[in-house]
């Protein structure tokens, strides 16, 4: 593993992420006890699957379905 930080990962790729359609937030949290970067989407599609990389510099990505965040 590339010796980035995972938050320092995340923030270099946070505005490319949000970029792609229906990506909603980004985030850090644990896949399998593990640090990993979440990408939260609208909705699940094969598209967008096929855009977000399983990994970004050595460090595991996990989309999640969230549907839209609201702001109160």
């Amino acid at each position: 593993m590339d010796n980035k930080t995972i938050e320092s990962v995340l923030e270099k790729y946070t505005r490319q992420l949000m970029s792609l359609p229906g990506v909603t937030g980004t985030g850090l949290g644990l896949c399998d006890g593990i640090p990993c970067i979440k990408v939260f989407v609208a909705g699940l599609t094969e598209e967008t699957k096929k855009e977000i990389p399983d990994q970004l510099e050595g460090h595991q990505v996990k989309i999640e379905e969230s549907g839209t965040f609201t702001a109160y």
